[in-house]
């Protein structure tokens, strides 16, 4: 076929159609009667997708088989690798929309990150996994529309035992519930390396950066937690930096026997 008579469009509809036969060629190249008893097609099924393949410029004949052509190959990668994301979105689905629709969010935070929803027996299975990247994080920095008593609980310890370096900013609303639900409110806001902040604005969602390697993004609805994503992409990683220090950069910080 001559590559500048290819029509982009159909290739992508072939690579969708056949992408169970082009799956059974990435090995290498394999004969007819191979293709149909790893596939469980009839003889004129597999003619057919043969013949749609070699159309395409994806799959060509080598001897007594077929095997896919460079350009098969790498095409076949890229589809792959683009079902691959779908179907991480098809996992955000929730997490997505309990975000505000009016943000823009980096792709690659839900492409190629790790969601973490909820489970019906694991209601903590987000957090658990946000505290199991703080504990070896050196520096962290978050936005928080709740405060999250537990995890000031938690930082207020690690900073105090370790070297670790802690910035929490929360809405100034869910101030009281903070220092209401944590009996040592006061030393935390005491303690080196623990900056407290408040925010006057609205927090669509909670934002986690672990060092400058890793963020989190948290989805709410009503206060419940729909889940998170978390990703080491550095587009991700710089937006969750950009969010967090726009917002930072406009709070206040918190002091102790602020009244509440």
């Amino acid at each position: 076929m001559d590559e500048l008579d290819r029509d982009v469009s159909a290739v992508a509809n072939v690579l969708a159609k056949r992408t169970p036969l082009l799956t059974a060629l990435a090995d290498g190249p394999t004969d007819q009667r191979g293709l149909r008893e790893e596939l469980g097609v009839s003889r004129s099924t597999v003619y057919k997708a043969l013949k749609e393949l070699e159309d395409a410029g994806l799959v060509e004949q080598r001897g007594c088989g077929y095997g896919l052509t460079g350009f098969g190959r790498l095409a076949w990668q890229r589809h792959d690798a683009y079902l691959a994301r779908l179907q991480r979105l098809d996992d955000a689905e929730r997490l997505l929309n309990g975000l505000p629709t009016d943000r823009q969010y980096p792709p690659s935070l839900f492409e190629r990150g790790r969601i973490v929803a909820p489970g019906r027996h694991a209601p903590e299975r987000p957090l658990e996994r946000m505290e199991s990247l703080a504990q070896t994080a050196d520096r962290l920095r978050c936005l928080s529309p709740a405060g999250m008593p537990r995890y000031l609980e938690a930082s207020h310890e690690r900073v105090a035992a370790t070297d670790q370096t802690v910035t929490l900013v929360i809405e100034s609303a869910a101030l009281s519930r903070l220092a209401d639900s944590y009996d040592r409110y006061e030393a935390a806001l005491e303690q080196p390396g623990l900056n407290v902040r408040t925010a006057a604005e609205e927090l669509p969602f909670a934002v986690m950066l672990f060092d400058d390697e890793q963020v989190g993004l948290f989805a709410y609805d009503d206060g419940s937690l729909l889940g998170a994503a978390f990703s080491s992409d550095d587009d991700a990683v710089e937006w969750g930096r950009s969010v967090f220090e726009r917002v930072r950069d406009r709070s206040e910080p918190v002091e102790r026997s602020t009244p509440v």
